[in-house]
């Protein structure tokens, strides 16, 4: 796996758009620049800290308003320094992508170190990458998994899945494919298409396991089902042709059936669970 795909796959759980529309305040009418401004009252003298990184993300989006990174930090700034977890969080993922500030890796691990400290999840598996990429500090292959574990503990499904390639490949861990298995189910069950693919690799591979193409062909159509990037799509749909050849009808038919009860029992869990973080965007996989 390369690094660069890595820190844009894990360490994005925040959507980013891509180009930012400086100009279009300036072309706003004034209605609108004097909503913003009643906007801006009522937040800054709301001084909720909840409030103030609710809207550092509408800018940082540019949801509501137009995209801003500049007008995004200010408001992670005010929302980190009275204490907000998620808003130190993303004031890491700001240096770490140069959005309205310098590039600094540096100091993005420093942020999200203290957002770990803070109680943010997400911010413990953004620590776990950058040991695990050596972005921002050493690369140190004993010291992510300790990250992984911490977030996975409190149910990130994205630290489940990175935590599962590990013990796979036996990065910073012993190799054990039965742990790599139990993390990739849990990661999957809660959504993740990487988690997923993960578990139909080893399912066709017959690593740690019983080989089983129905259920490697059942996972891959519930990958495809829940949303795989445009990146990784044509290979996974090209797996899923392969693994498709190696059943007869029969199977296959048992295969399809399987692929529909996975998709209905995780779509049952994110009902039960609302506040799952099913819009983030997930780890890199093994295909």
């Amino acid at each position: 796996m390369k690094i660069q795909r890595i820190l844009f796959a894990v360490m994005l759980l925040v959507a980013y758009p891509a180009i930012a529309d400086m100009e279009a305040r300036a072309e706003m009418p004034s209605a609108t620049k004097e909503s913003l401004q009643q906007f801006y009252r009522a937040a800054n003298e709301a001084r909720d800290p909840d409030v103030m990184y609710s809207n550092g993300l509408m800018f940082d989006r540019g949801e509501g308003v137009p995209q801003d990174y500049q007008e995004a930090l200010r408001w992670y700034v005010l929302a980190a320094e009275a204490g907000q977890p998620d808003a130190m969080n993303n004031l890491g993922l700001m240096y770490a992508l140069g959005h309205g500030v310098s590039q600094d890796f540096s100091e993005a691990m420093k942020r999200w170190i203290k957002a770990a400290d803070s109680g943010s999840i997400t911010a413990l598996t953004n620590v776990a990458t950058a040991y695990y990429t050596g972005l921002g500090v050493r690369q140190s292959y004993p010291e992510a998994p300790k990250w992984f574990h911490l977030a996975a503990n409190n149910g990130d499904a994205d630290a489940m899945n990175m935590l599962g390639l590990m013990y796979a490949q036996g990065l910073g861990v012993t190799r054990n494919q039965r742990n790599a298995i139990k993390l990739f189910e849990q990661s999957a069950y809660l959504g993740r298409y990487s988690g997923m693919i993960n578990l139909a690799a080893l399912y066709a591979a017959g690593k740690g396991m019983k080989r089983d193409n129905g259920l490697a062909f059942a996972w891959l159509s519930a990958a495809l089902a829940f949303g795989v990037p445009a990146e990784q799509h044509d290979a996974t749909v090209y797996t899923l042709g392969m693994t498709a050849a190696r059943l007869d009808r029969k199977q296959l038919t048992r295969a399809q059936g399987l692929a529909r009860k996975i998709v209905a029992t995780i779509v049952t869990r994110q009902a039960d669970t609302p506040d799952d973080k099913s819009g983030q965007a997930p780890p890199d996989s093994m295909i």
